[in-house]
């Protein structure tokens, strides 16, 4: 699962957005000191005045002259000249004479404006010039290209974290004059933001420099010596760079000390010849800006560091924590987990915000989405174990109802029965007094007979009504809930007494498909009570009265007891359904015959019970649809 995480967009993402609310929590997007870079482009308002793109290299000489007289201390040129110029006397006379055979002459031509690349490579010498090269996938490399090595190849020792294919550099006149280049490239992230910046590329077993890194490297050689193997994540200023138009430097409009002793980034912002680049906050930037901002970040030494080992790190102590959760949940130590969890995140979150301020970062996120995920799993994966328990516990809890209410109704039926068994032995008796006097005839003989067997149905119906009520079968079957009102009544403690009175309708003519035993279960936990009740308060209300109404409402029958015990005090009223909740005394109740109740209902006959207190007393509604599919 760890595995996964580590190759996992979710967690780059993740990773992604705590980096930049790290950036922007910790305010050093602020920027206190004069930038080092100053941007000059080539725009549109350059364009309007000295025609459209490319210009001749006479212009762009002229340009990079112009810079470099106003005493920079490095230029970058962030444009590529992958061929030579063809409006170049030069090569025009080369031209006309290839497809014409005409012999152009230019002796009123200078020599050195005759070859505009030699004018634009001489100024670019002169100036301490780095040109830009491009590494991209499955294209074409020009032989120059291939063979080309940064310094002798003086990173030979480092190896590049990303490689190419292809290389782009400039026409090969114009890279063999200039040593000092770098790659412009900038990649944006996985979900479309620009975060960092390469410093090494490998292309053909050579490693070379970073366009910005390639810029410093023209002044100060060793720079490359303190920086990270591979790339730096940029930290954003709320300020950037100051921005010069081309034809403004031209012109000599922009004043010396704007440019004296600043690096200088001589790119375009044309549209559709530059990309532009959007960062976390919104803002967008150009490749030239890119570099500029590079520049920035490692001359003020602010740039953020991070390394791949600490996400490697962050999965192990990711992995070890889920493990310490699953242990504390197994053991049901609930109150630790939870704080373990939340000290893991704060302590990682206050460690992460410290480094972070010290221009590293961890990559948190490599430890929070797992711990936080596998933490999930294994709390719902508890909760599903809990459940079945907790399932088990309520099912051990009805039957459990169900025993304490067999131990009250063998009580109940056997009240029953001494009248029936008394009155077939006062039967037998008579028979046999009857036979001994021979005043035993066939007619009294039947009617002796008659009355036992009617004795015998009546101790026969009983028993059904007992094996009914602790039947196992759970398949709806269709009954009439009258014949369930009258098994209530026959097996509750109702013929306990003669000072109670039970009414219901014995019209009742509603069919329910459904579990009968559940109800019947349910409706003596509801009458039993009201029984108790009353019989409690008999002195205060001199006769319990009961009265069981049925309404079909829609798809669902209602079921409500009432009784006139006074009702259920105000305080009582949200356990009442609570486990172990009591109002009785200790050896009358567990407190689990409304609870119980409220399982089967709900759980089995998918109804619902209500509680009110009507005018006398309390009102108990259990409300079941008519149809259990």
């Amino acid at each position: 699962m760890h595995i996964y995480f580590y190759h996992s967009d979710y967690v780059k993402t993740l990773d992604y957005k705590v980096y930049d609310s790290m950036m922007t929590l910790t305010h050093k997007v602020g920027h206190d000191k004069e930038f080092y870079t100053v941007i000059v482009n080539i725009d549109e308002k350059s364009l309007e005045v000295l025609g459209q793109w490319p210009w001749s290299r006479v212009l762009s000489a002229n340009l990079v002259d112009e810079i470099n007289a106003l005493n920079p201390s490095a230029l970058g040129i962030n444009i590529l000249f992958p061929e030579v110029d063809r409006s170049s006397p030069v090569n025009i006379k080369k031209f006309y004479k290839e497809f014409f055979n005409l012999e152009l002459q230019f002796k009123s031509v200078p020599q050195y404006l005759r070859d505009n690349d030699k004018l634009f490579l001489k100024s670019v010498q002169n100036a301490r010039g780095t040109l830009s090269t491009y590494f991209y996938d499955n294209g074409y490399t020009n032989k120059h290209c291939q063979e080309l090595s940064y310094k002798q190849n003086i990173f030979a020792t480092r190896k590049a974290k990303m490689g190419a294919n292809t290389f782009l550099c400039n026409h090969k006149e114009l890279q063999s004059g200039v040593k000092n280049f770098g790659f412009i490239n900038a990649w944006k992230e996985s979900d479309g933001i620009f975060r960092r910046v390469p410093l090494f590329m490998e292309y053909n077993h050579k490693v070379f420099p970073s366009f910005a890194l390639a810029t410093l490297m023209s002044f100060d050689e060793n720079i490359a010596d303190n920086l990270p193997k591979n790339e730096i994540l940029l930290n954003f200023p709320l300020s950037k760079p100051k921005v010069f138009s081309a034809i403004d430097i031209l012109r000599g409009k922009v004043p010396k000390e704007e440019i004296s002793g600043k690096i200088v980034i001589l790119g375009s912002s044309l549209i559709g010849l530059t990309p532009i680049y959007r960062t976390a906050s919104g803002t967008k930037i150009s490749n030239s800006m890119i570099h500029a901002l590079a520049i920035e970040n490692i001359l003020n030494n602010n740039y953020i560091r991070e390394n791949v080992f600490y996400k490697k790190l962050n999965l192990l102590l990711s992995f070890v924590l889920s493990l310490w959760i699953a242990y504390l949940f197994f053991k049901k130590f609930y109150v630790k987990s939870m704080l373990l969890i939340f000290f893991s995140i704060t302590l990682s979150f206050a460690g992460t915000l410290y480094l972070f301020l010290d221009n590293l970062y961890i990559s948190i996120a490599y430890f929070w989405l797992p711990f936080l995920l596998m933490s999930i799993l294994f709390f719902l994966e508890h909760l599903r174990t809990r459940s079945k328990e907790h399932q088990e516990q309520e099912k051990f809890l009805v039957r459990q109802s169900k025993l304490a209410s067999m131990g009250e109704m063998i009580s109940l039926i056997a009240h029953q029965w001494r009248q029936p068994l008394s009155a077939i032995n006062g039967t037998v008796l008579n028979l046999d007094i009857d036979y001994r006097k021979k005043n035993l005839d066939a007619k009294r003989f039947n009617n002796y007979l008659d009355d036992i067997e009617g004795t015998t149905a009546y101790l026969s119906k009983t028993i059904n009504d007992f094996t009914d009520f602790f039947s196992k079968n759970k398949e709806a079957q269709v009954f009439n809930v009258l014949s369930v009102l009258i098994q209530a009544k026959h097996l509750s403690s109702f013929s306990l007494s003669d000072k109670l009175e039970l009414h219901f309708s014995e019209e009742i003519n509603i069919q329910v498909k459904g579990y009968p035993s559940e109800l019947l279960q349910s409706l003596l936990v509801l009458l039993n009570n009201a029984i108790y009740i009353c019989q409690e308060k008999l002195d205060i209300i001199g006769k319990g009265e009961i009265h069981i109404d049925v309404q079909e409402q829609g798809q669902n029958v209602i079921f409500s007891v009432e009784d006139n015990g006074g009702g259920v005090p105000k305080k009582d009223m949200k356990k009442i359904f609570s486990p172990y909740f009591t109002s009785k005394e200790k050896h009358h109740g567990t407190g689990l015959g409304l609870y119980i109740l409220k399982l089967i209902v709900e759980d089995s006959m998918n109804g619902k019970v209500t509680l009110r207190n009507g005018e006398k007393g309390a009102i108990f509604s259990i409300e079941i649809p008519k149809n259990i599919d």
